[in-house]
């Protein structure tokens, strides 16, 4: 009889067991390794020895539960087991965190070991990792420890009117740091491990051992699964709230449903010791398997091979930069000894002490494993990234054609991925506020969130990376910050929790709006100046697509039915992100993207004869002006724009209700066909800007946008006659942002950067003017139709900035297009012979001594020494 009783017990004990045995395998190769080998031991090595320790008790309490019925039925499980039964899951609970937070430390001591003198930033990244782990690791072992008052209670399911914390509360709130804290683990090495110079087996293992974290963080998802499923069939109001019950193993079959989310825990704890273990292993593996470390050639043919490479690539350099230059400027014959190959002993620059560290993780022969070159003019424009080397790319004002388009594609998956986050999250928000019952008010609030990160992310953080670091450093900065956004909504999903969904909705808008700081721009920039506004109307045209995408998905997959389960379905879309986020930010971390500097854009202007000095009026610049008023109308179009977004739907269903005529469509139709006819105008407009002054068009579309508002406000009550006018309001709004943003941006020299953050952060208008509309509404006693009298009016307002545009001579001379802009004629003066290019520039002075400009409106000619760096202007003459 007993056999047919089901039972989970066998499967998680063997589990269990195996991967602790394995891990112990480990440890030991580890201390062989260090102790008798290495003869050295480090700080790392005693934190692995204590993660071992609690890692065994961990295990242990699993094991012992096994034998007092975790994995069986509570019908199935003897009265007396339960107490013994609780103690074990109370020990797990406790020792979980701390296990964790042990083999993280010590993988990252072991990073800021081996980094000690060679790379500042995984340096840096490491010190920041290990502070969340400690601190996150301490806060959570000690809500385990204490998650009952009194404490006894945890353990002592004989104690009554006791209070606790919910455990899956804790279980789920750490599950975001958990896989965040796994996957910068997971990342930080692998930029400086590529850029490492090794025999390609050599370095393909180091990376391979490095890379084996990745079974850690699925382990983890697998763990965070399993533990949904012990809970799924308790109702969500029940596991959000603390009450007697909530205590561990209280729940109803707690023992059968949580057996494999407690057996994959400790896989996971397990698995990490053993990826933690593997990069130790290579003086044990060189005196156990010599031959899996080499590539069957010894040393002497190594360094032959090595020189007779570095001979052949230093003749080649050569004779590229002798071909490749004038002959009045080339260097004498005797410069070239600066280039010739370094005596073998002299090889390999970093410190002795450094090296030490390095070799058992790399090749046999230090002297090999770093190799210093002399700088040549091949190398300069190359990118050494270890696997590939790829051409340095020239400053994004320059590109042209495919080239741009190039880069322009691939930036523009940042939009795509901005769009679709932001189109379900609007969906995301209006389900939450069904499922927790939530004020219209607490509703609008988390869109007042989402628009209010983007007054904080670009001023902060955006603008300081972009101007220090470059447009690549923000991509990175702004998606990291994202992602940890899509993990903290996590729990919330599961707990419906709003102040989780509050905190996690500012970190996703905080997220992108640092990453639109750098998008915008670098779209406006890439290329030709002329076609700046089709560009970035062509990429925001990807992301209205990316919205509308989303809304779909949320109607007709995510939210089909309104349901607690919905938000634990969409969790794993969000998962599913940010993920997506790591494998981008490598991508881009990879991919030699142009850059522009604040010089570059500088000369640009000047090129384009916009200069600083010139006033509108008095004391007050005219780039400032233009930059000033597209802020202005920035912060005005967004509001109104997210006004109206905000409340279509329930615009068309109180007019439904109240003229007593039913939709011919229903409300997400007419959602989805208006997101539609947003896109489809944003691509019209980019075609047109392609003929037409982009100017004109937002003077046009302005006016329409004005006239169909106040249409949509006052033609009728019928909510079938006013979706027309409604739909061509969504289709005239849609230029509106990415116009402003590049007309903005145009002649703003070495203030570009900045004013695209500016520029970034009018889109925060977008959580104020919602609130002014719900206030009219409910303050006023308006209904929702009349409350439009607020759209009208910030358009109105907005419509100060193309009447400046179109009226100022000042500023049609600065934002408008140049057919045949000067920094063409520079781009072509590289093909020009020695007399043409002086009798050109000779030329140009003549020119423009004849405008009487002052001397601060003359360029500035500064020497500057190149540098193997990336980032460099490369493209000096």
């Amino acid at each position: 009889m007993s056999q047919d009783v089901p039972s989970r017990s066998t499967a998680v004990l063997v589990v269990t067991t195996v991967t602790l045995v394995i891990a112990s395998i480990f440890v030991l190769a580890r201390l062989v390794s260090r102790c008798f080998i290495v003869r050295r031991v480090t700080l790392d090595d005693y934190f692995m020895i204590f993660a071992w320790i609690v890692a065994f008790g961990l295990s242990f309490s699993i094991d012992f539960g096994t034998s007092k019925g975790l994995g069986k039925h509570d019908a199935d499980i003897l009265p007396e087991w339960f107490a013994p039964l609780r103690r074990s899951e109370y020990t797990f609970s406790v020792l979980y965190n701390v296990a964790l937070m042990l083999t993280k430390t010590s993988i990252l001591i072991f990073y800021l070991r081996l980094s000690q003198n060679t790379n500042k930033l995984l340096r840096i990244a490491s010190h920041i990792t290990l502070g969340v782990v400690v601190t996150a690791g301490l806060v959570l072992t000690c809500l385990n420890v204490f998650q009952c008052t009194p404490v006894g209670a945890g353990f002592d399911p004989s104690i009554k009117d006791a209070k606790c914390i919910s455990i899956v509360t804790l279980y789920l709130a750490s599950s975001p740091v958990n896989i965040i804290t796994d996957l910068a683990i997971l990342v930080l090495p692998i930029p400086v491990l590529t850029a490492m110079r090794l025999p390609q087996r050599q370095k393909t293992i180091l990376i391979f051992t490095f890379a084996l974290g990745i079974f850690v963080v699925i382990v983890d998802i697998i763990r965070i699964y399993y533990l949904q499923q012990s809970v799924i069939d308790v109702s969500l109001d029940e596991v959000q709230t603390s009450t007697q019950d909530s205590r561990i193993g209280s729940a109803r079959d707690f023992a059968w449903y949580a057996s494999l989310s407690l057996m994959w825990s400790a896989v996971e704890v397990n698995i990490g010791i053993i990826c933690a273990n593997v990069p130790t292993l290579k003086p044990l593996i060189r005196k156990v398997l010599p031959s899996m470390l080499t590539d069957g050639l010894d040393s002497s043919e190594k360094e032959s091979s090595f020189a007779s490479q570095t001979g052949y690539e230093i003749e080649r350099a050569k004779k590229i930069r002798l071909d490749s230059t004038e002959p009045e400027d080339r260097a004498p014959d005797d410069t070239t000894d600066a280039i010739r190959p370094l005596p073998p002993a002299k090889l390999g620059g970093p410190p002795a002490r450094e090296m030490d560290l390095m070799d058992f993780l790399t090749d046999d022969n230090p002297g090999l494993a770093r190799t210093q070159t002399a700088l040549t003019m091949a190398t300069e424009n190359t990118v050494y990234f270890g696997f590939v080397n790829m051409k340095r790319p020239k400053s994004m004002l320059k590109t042209r054609g495919m080239e741009s388009f190039k880069y322009c594609i691939t930036v523009t998956i940042l939009f795509f991925l901005w769009g679709f986050s932001y189109g379900l999250l609007n969906t995301l928000n209006s389900q939450i506020s069904k499922l927790a019952h939530n004020s219209d008010g607490q509703t609008l609030g988390l869109e007042v969130i989402y628009f209010g990160a983007y007054l904080c992310g670009p001023l902060t953080v955006g603008q300081w990376v972009l101007r220090r670091g470059g447009f690549k450093a923000t991509f990175m900065t702004g998606l990291s910050i994202y992602g940890v956004g899509t993990l903290m909504f996590w729990p919330s999903a599961v707990l419906i929790s709003y102040p989780g969904f509050v905190l996690s909705t500012f970190v996703v808008g905080f997220g992108l709006s640092v990453t639109e700081t750098a998008a915008n721009p670098f779209l406006a920039l890439c290329g030709h100046e002329r076609y700046s506004e089709s560009r970035l109307l062509a990429a925001q045209g990807v992301q209205a697509v990316g919205s509308v995408l989303s809304q779909l998905l949320a109607q007709k997959v995510l939210f089909d039915q309104v349901r607690g389960s919905a938000l634990i379905d969409v969790q794993w879309a969000y998962l599913a992100i940010a993920m997506f986020t790591v494998i981008l930010s490598l991508f881009l971390y990879y991919m030699p993207l142009p850059e522009a500097s604040d010089q570059d854009l500088a000369r640009l202007s000047e090129d384009l004869e916009i200069y600083q000095t010139r006033n509108f009026i008095p004391r007050c610049p005219v780039i400032f002006t233009t930059l000033g008023l597209a802020v202005f109308a920035q912060f005005a179009y967004v509001g109104a724009q997210q006004s109206v977004s905000y409340y279509f739907t329930p615009l068309l269903t109180s007019l439904s209700d109240s003229s007593n005529n039913p939709l011919k469509l229903s409300t997400n139709n007419y959602v989805t066909l208006s997101l539609s006819t947003f896109a489809a105008s944003r691509f019209i407009a980019a075609g047109l800007c392609l003929f037409m002054s982009p100017r004109l068009i937002l003077f046009f579309i302005q006016i329409a946008a004005i006239i169909f508002t106040a249409l949509t406000m006052t033609i009728s009550s019928n909510p079938n006659v006013i979706i027309g006018p409604a739909l061509m309001l969504f289709f005239f709004e849609g230029p509106f942002f990415p116009l402003i943003f590049a007309i903005g941006l145009r002649g703003l020299g070495k203030h570009t950067k900045m004013g695209a953050a500016l520029l970034t952060a009018g889109a925060s208008g977008g959580g104020l003017w919602p609130a002014v509309s719900y206030a009219v509404q409910h303050v006023s006693m308006q209904t929702v139709q009349q409350s439009l009298s607020v759209v009208v009016a910030l358009f109105a307002f907005g419509f100060i900035f193309p009447v400046y545009l179109n009226f100022s001579s000042q500023a049609r001379h600065q934002v408008d297009p140049r057919k045949r802009a000067r920094v063409d004629d520079h781009d072509r003066i590289d093909s020009l012979t020695p007399i043409r290019r002086l009798s050109k520039q000779f030329a140009s002075i003549v020119h423009k001594s004849g405008h009487k400009r002052t001397s601060s409106e003359l360029p500035t000619i500064e020497h500057r020494e190149a540098t193997t760096s990336w980032l460099s202007d490369t493209d000096e003459p």
